[in-house]
């Protein structure tokens, strides 16, 4: 089974999809930190000695919002994400077989992207915690250390109980392609740009995607776009490079991700029109009001940013940061905490308390204006 075949393959490799959104990443990023990044030292970092907090509801909190990211779209109930996120797969699947049986398609590319999923939990190591910690207290404060090791803890204990809950699904593999390449054929847009991931055949997955942008669908607008990005910057093709922009753009009206490389996209020239970072600021600062991730680190790193002064980035850091302490990263907590605490104390050195006092009353604002928004669109709302 092709999909089945696929899916341990990405497994090995250490590349399964978690949903769609994670398939196009990468494309016109900001260059990727280390998990860590630590201060150079000619000896190995000393073991921390840290006392976990307790936070195992924190770290289902995580769960939900990351298995709720990477099933948007397609309808799941709140019932099966929580199952999903307390680690019981079982349950959720047999709730999502039942919807799928019935002849809901979007039930049944929850399937797929929940076996993908279980392929991931089972074949990953634990986080050697302590040797994370260790480069963790270097960068973090001692709460907020505290609070990693806390994570790390409940994670162990989340991974086994979702390994046995992957154990015990009963996954339809057969069933589960015949019905998406059936709702595909039958022009179903969700189905056929999740069927176009796992075609061999460049030329047929460009058909697949294309029909479903024509139908509107952004996911596949999106995956259009940074598919012809990825064969410009490969020196493959410069066919449609000029449609890049435009697909961007569509798709960024109702994905957050879609803004952010449109920012970068625009802010780089990297369809063929000349680099523009002002305009690339307004869609990447509408795609941070919305609390996408990427966005915050896009700010600091790509050249857009640089339109923005000290003061609003301090504000636009500490609204990230705000929000990831409130769980709307998902399972990127830790590595997002300690992106954000070295990102705000390399904008905080040398700064007099008039532009700390005048970032945190801008902090306020945004959040008043924009909280509720982003919480909603990332999924912690």
């Amino acid at each position: 089974m092709a999909i089945r075949r696929r899916s341990a393959r990405a497994a090995r490799t250490g590349s399964v999809l978690l949903g769609f959104y994670a398939l196009a990443a990468g494309a016109i990023d900001a260059p990727k930190p280390d998990a860590v990044t630590a201060p150079a030292a000619s000896t190995p970092a000393p073991q921390a000695e840290v006392k976990p907090t307790d936070e195992s509801a924190f770290y289902e909190r995580l769960q939900f919002v990351q298995h709720k990211r990477n099933l948007t779209g397609l309808n799941v109930s709140t019932d099966a994400i929580k199952a999903l996120s307390s680690g019981a797969a079982d349950v959720a699947v047999a709730t999502l077989s039942s919807q799928t049986a019935a002849g809901n398609p979007n039930s049944n590319i929850a399937l797929v992207r929940i076996q993908h999923w279980c392929n991931r939990i089972t074949s990953s190591r634990p986080t050697d915690s302590k040797a994370q910690l260790a480069r963790l207290a270097q960068v973090l404060p001692p709460e907020r250390l505290a609070r990693a090791a806390g994570v790390y803890a409940a994670e162990r204990s989340y991974q086994e109980r979702a390994r046995q809950g992957c154990a015990k699904a009963r996954f339809d593999y057969a069933g589960i392609e015949a019905r998406l390449r059936e709702a595909a054929e039958a022009g179903d847009p969700a189905s056929a740009t999740e069927l176009a991931q796992f075609v061999r055949d460049p030329k047929q997955r460009e058909e697949l995607l294309q029909h479903a942008a024509d139908k509107n669908f952004a996911p596949a607008m999106y995956a259009l776009a940074t598919n012809r990005l990825i064969a410009v910057q490969r020196g493959q093709t410069t066919e449609n490079v000029g449609t890049i922009r435009l697909l961007l753009k569509q798709a960024g009206l109702t994905l957050s991700r879609a803004k952010v490389d449109l920012a970068n996209c625009v802010a780089l020239g990297c369809d063929g029109h000349p680099a523009n970072t002002a305009t690339a600021a307004a869609f990447g600062t509408d795609a941070a009001r919305d609390g996408e991730p990427l966005a915050f680190l896009s700010m600091m790193r790509m050249p857009w940013g640089g339109r923005l002064n000290r003061v609003e980035l301090l504000a636009w850091q500490s609204y990230g940061d705000r929000l990831n302490e409130m769980g709307c990263t998902g399972e990127a907590y830790v590595q997002t905490s300690a992106t954000f605490t070295q990102s705000l104390k390399a904008l905080e050195r040398g700064q007099d308390a008039s532009v700390l006092e005048q970032a945190k009353a801008q902090l306020e604002t945004l959040w008043q204006q924009n909280g509720e928004r982003a919480r909603k669109e990332q999924g912690c709302d």
